[in-house]
């Protein structure tokens, strides 16, 4: 929370700013509550002119033991006005979002497994897309028969060659690895 914004931030670290002043500012906070329940199932940060701005599963930020200490310390810091709002989620959706406006928006502010992260948020994706870390080894590659060569230059070629695909390959292969073996582990797993 900063003087002029909320600040919330998803599960894959991505920032999203709302102001708190202006026509989109967050002026309310909205409780959707299960029609047939009665049970929080998320609240919706809700603008001047009504429209909600961002969707927060209760489940994954609200509930818990902490959880009411967290709702108070946004409620208080907000200072806006709270409302509940009953909600009735599409039969047989799982998760209760599917068919809001931003669905979207709370699967993202929700815990996602490690491979749906990793699809999400890979470093490589970046110019050239899934391929990218195996783009310049493929190319260096060519000139790995250097490496047999009795010419200086030649083998110098071959040795550069091999060096790049070492330090190309190497930070891929060892973020996939840690990323399977570490960050896959569900919380019970992690802490058990």
């Amino acid at each position: 929370m900063l003087a002029h914004d909320l600040v919330l931030i998803n599960a894959l670290g991505e920032e999203r700013w709302l102001g708190r002043a202006g026509a989109h500012g967050v002026a309310r906070l909205v409780r959707l509550i299960d029609a047939a329940s009665g049970e929080p199932l998320g609240v919706e940060v809700r603008d001047r002119e009504g429209e909600a701005r961002a969707l927060l599963p209760w489940r994954f930020w609200f509930a818990g033991p902490q959880g009411s200490d967290g709702w108070a310390a946004l409620v208080g810091a907000l200072g806006v006005p709270v409302s509940d709002q009953k909600y009735q989620k599409p039969r047989a959706a799982q998760p209760w979002w599917q068919g809001h406006q931003l669905a979207g928006d709370a699967r993202k502010m929700s815990p996602m497994e490690g491979k749906a992260a990793r699809k999400q948020i890979g470093w490589y994706r970046s110019v050239v897309g899934a391929n990218e870390p195996v783009v310049l080894p493929f190319f260096s590659a060519v000139l790995l028969f250097g490496l047999f060569s009795d010419v200086v230059p030649v083998f110098l070629a071959g040795l550069l060659s091999a060096l790049t695909v070492v330090f190309s390959l190497g930070p891929a292969v060892a973020s996939a690895l840690v990323s399977r073996i570490s960050y896959d582990r569900t919380v019970e797993a992690a802490q058990g």
